[in-house]
This record gives C-alpha cells, structure tokens and sequence, in this order.
C-alpha cells in the first residue's frame, strides 16, 4: 500500500507538472542537478504525510491554532507592572518568596521540582532542582506551568477551584461568573469580576506555606492577607514603612496612567489585575506542530508525523486517543479524570491522600480526579502530575498503556525516595507513608471507570513521545529568548526585593 500510494502520488505531480519540467534541457555538466518541484514533493510526501493530513482535513484541526490576538502584549504597561510584582518578594508575606520562585519562565514557566518549595526554602534565592527545603515538603501538589494560562477559559489549580461558569442573574439574563475558595462552589466571588488569571493570582499569596509565611499575625482571613500587602506596597495604614525602598506607586500611576493616591490606586484588585495581564502575556505556542499545521510540512520529524497520527486517532482504530481529553487549541478539555498517577507526599487529608476535585466537588466520579492540563510546551514541564510522579514524558506515556505496571515500577524504585528532588533527602520515607495504598485505591476506581488502556508498543509510544515535543514553542526552550518575560538588569526595581536567581536548572544562571 505504501508504494501505490507513492507512485500514484508521482504520477499525480507529473501529470500536473508545468511543461517546462517535462521538457526541462538534461544537464551535461558537472554541476548539481537542480532541485524541481516534481523531486521535493515526492522527498516529502510520505505515507505518514498522507495520513495525517487526512486526519487534519477530517478533524479540522488547522481551526485548533491557537488565537492569542487579544491577549496582552507583555510590552504593555499593566504586563510590565505585573513583570515586576511577579518577581518581588515583597508580596510573600517574610519577604522571602516571589510569584515567580515557583514559575519561572526559564523553568518552563514552573520550578523543575515534583513538589514545590514555598516560605520554607533554604535559599529563597534558589529555584529549580537545586531548590532545598528548610525542614519538611509542606505543599502538596506540583507547582502548574504559566506558559499560556491566559488561553485557559474553563477553570484553574489542579482541582479547579477557581472556575468560571454560567448563572442566571436577577433580571433572568445568563452570565459568566467565577466561584473561588473564598465565595465555595459554584457560588459567584464578586471580588473578582470575569478575570479567571486575575482570579488565580489572589490565593498564592493567602498561602502559609507557598508565600505568607507567618507575616501578619493579625490578619484574620484571606481578604485581610491582601490587604496587608496592598498597604506594605502602597506604604499606607498598618503597613507604612514596611519596605527600605518604596516606589510602588511610580510604578502603578504609570501602568494605570492615574495620578490617584496610593491608598486609592495600590489595592490588592489592581495588584491582582496587573499579575493575570503579565501572566496571561506569556503566551508561547509557535511550535512545529503550529508550523505545520500552517502548511510546512517538513516542520516535524517522520517520527512527530507518526505520533501525531496516534496523538488523534481513537484507540478502536489502532491509535492513542489522546485527543479525547487533551482535544482543542490548548490541548486540553479542561475536564476532571482520575487516572491514578502516583500518590505521594503529605496530601490533603490524615492518611496522606489527594481527593483532587472531589475536595470541591463531591460526586464519586471525582475521587482522585485532577484537571486534564494543556500538553503545550510539555516537554519543558516535568515532572509531571499532580504530584510530580514522573519525571520523563515516557513515563507519562508508559502508565497510560499500562497504569498497573507504572504504579508498581515508581514503588519499586522507591516512591518518592526514587525522584531526583528526593534522593539524597534522608526524611524521604515520610512521603510515603500510606502513598501506595492510595495509589492503589485510586486505580481500582480507574479500573472501574471507561478508561481504556492504549495498546501501544515501544516504538510507538516513542513516536507519541516526540509528537509531544513538536508541542514546544522555540523561545520557549531558548534561554535567552524567555527572558523577555524576565525583568532586565535595567528594568525598575522598586523595592530591592526582586528575586535574584543565583542558581536554576541549567547551573549558575
């Protein structure tokens, strides 16, 4: 079948050739042959070009290129005030913690870690592997990427405890709104408007153990918390002062182009407004995938061409059906499934479990369920999970061909004592206390549910693997490319608390 289609394929180009190819002089010289039409055509036109377009033109999936034209422009002033917020550690409650020590656009927009490292840092100024923790893991869950969450519509964190969705207002007319942590859910905060990513950036800070710390003991609720860091910015009320260097409000009045007081424009709504503008400006989505999909053929490998064609094809007909749950511009559908990725770490609950979804939501379907995350830029993620259980996108791949098998092989290398955040941790069996019983107790509920196993071999989950890559933005992976989203050495810095990188994931940065 393979070379009926290709001679029919050459016979097609030849038929339609311009005559000035069929009649072109032979060359009797020593220079090269020139490259025709005729020849690139047949060079690039496989069978796995064949196929995959029909899966294109079948599914429609050019409709699927991301639209990021009305989103910010990280040049922009409210992304350019949220770029410095994000990188000040002003706004952790000790002073030690910035947004970005656990996002940071040179680690993927995340920190390298399986599991984050908050207020407790040795080194508030080391992020990524190297990143060690003071005393114990006090966090949960794996820190989520912020590379393109401004495309993200649906909902945030790995249970979506910040989710948008449609009531009825009173005059009977339908309407977005977003539930929270602080309004419970499906119940509209009115402190937050229609800004999913604005909505996300007013909880990390509320946090004891990702950045409040044991600041502001007289702070009785989250709202409070805010407050508190509005006025330390603002250098107003109880927190006038806080700050050597205080010149937040330059900052602000030239963002919001206002000449309002610092107790008027400094408040934690505009603080929460200028970070979701900066993280929704990271929007990184120009992979050779997109190329592709744009026309250029030879922008992905035989090998990306052959995993794309499983990445969309349902298992049924021989493929992955990975498309299913990670469908769309985003790759992802933004439901809540359990597929019983490893449990490790101290959980949610006394036996060291994670619920996920089922925290905010408890219908039985939702046990040890998470949000299916966007698989763009992928690769520049790991570990992945919800808590960082695999390192390798061909883990990730292996546990959905056989979830059994995965579970047992992290087990057997030593559950979390086995990752490299972990192995030379000395207390590293505390994180797995009760973590394979829960691992257990949440692939019965997988093995219960339609989840059909994908029947890949190795060769094909490799070529799944490198599909996945062909998921990656180019500046993403460049070093020197992010960090446009990266405060320069002459950028403003308002209150000498900017994080300062000392070391990442590729060394001394």
């Amino acid at each position: 079948m393979k070379y009926k289609n290709l001679i029919y394929l050459g016979a097609l180009i030849l038929f339609n050739a311009p005559s000035s190819l069929l009649h072109a002089k032979p060359n009797h010289g020593h220079d090269k042959p020139k490259k025709t039409l005729r020849h690139n055509l047949i060079q690039t036109q496989t069978e796995a070009d064949i196929r995959l377009q029909e899966i294109v033109t079948q599914q429609n999936l050019q409709e699927t290129l991301p639209d990021t034209s009305s989103l910010p422009k990280i040049m922009d002033p409210l992304p350019q005030l949220g770029m410095k917020l994000f990188f000040s550690k002003a706004l952790g409650g000790e002073k030690t913690v910035a947004c970005a020590s656990c996002h940071h656009p040179r680690l993927g927009g995340a920190d390298g870690l399986s599991l984050p490292i908050g207020t407790n840092a040795v080194n508030p100024d080391i992020i990524g592997p190297l990143r060690l923790t003071a005393d114990t893991i006090n966090i949960p869950r794996n820190s989520p990427t912020i590379f393109n969450v401004g495309l993200a519509t649906s909902s945030l964190f790995w249970d979506g405890r910040i989710q948008r969705f449609t009531t009825t207002a009173e005059n009977g007319q339908q309407i977005e709104v977003i539930s929270t942590p602080d309004s419970g859910f499906q119940v509209a905060d009115e402190q937050v408007g229609n800004d999913l990513v604005g909505a996300l950036s007013r909880f990390p800070v509320t946090s004891v153990e990702e950045m409040r710390g044991q600041a502001f003991p007289d702070a009785f609720d989250n709202q409070s918390v805010r407050e508190h860091i509005a006025q330390r910015l603002g250098n107003y009320g109880s927190q006038t002062d806080q700050l050597d260097k205080n010149q937040w409000l330059i900052e602000f009045r030239r963002a919001f182009n206002s000449n309002q007081s610092a107790e008027s424009l400094i408040t934690f709504d505009s603080i929460a407004l200028a970070l979701g503008q900066y993280q929704s400006s990271v929007n990184l989505v120009n992979s050779p995938w997109s190329a592709y999909l744009r026309g250029n053929q030879n922008a992905m490998t035989q090998a990306q061409k052959r995993g794309a064609t499983l990445f969309f094809t349902q298992i049924s007909e021989g493929g992955a059906g990975c498309v299913n749950c990670h469908g769309g511009s985003r790759f992802s559908n933004d439901g809540f499934f359990n597929l019983a990725f490893p449990q490790f770490g101290i959980g949610l609950d006394e036996q060291n479990a994670d619920f996920g979804r089922f925290n905010i939501d408890s219908q039985q379907r939702n046990s040890f369920a998470f949000r299916v995350p966007s698989l763009l830029n992928v690769e520049l993620t790991a570990p992945y999970g919800h808590s960082g259980a695999y390192e390798t996108l061909e883990e990730v791949v292996a546990h959905y061909v056989n979830p059994e098998s995965t579970i047992s092989g992290f087990f057997e290398k030593g559950g979390a004592c086995g990752l490299s955040q972990f192995k030379n941790d000395t207390s590293c069996e505390t994180l797995n206390v009760n973590a394979e019983s829960n691992s257990q107790s949440a692939l019965a509920l997988l093995q219960l549910s339609p989840f059909v196993a994908a029947p890949l071999d190795a060769a094909q989950q490799s070529d799944l693997v490198e599909f996945l890559k062909a998921l990656t933005d180019k500046c993403a992976e460049d070093p020197r490319c992010v960090r446009k989203f990266e405060p320069t050495p002459h950028t403003p810095d308002p209150d000498n608390l900017r994080l300062r990188v000392q070391k990442a994931i590729i060394g001394q940065v």
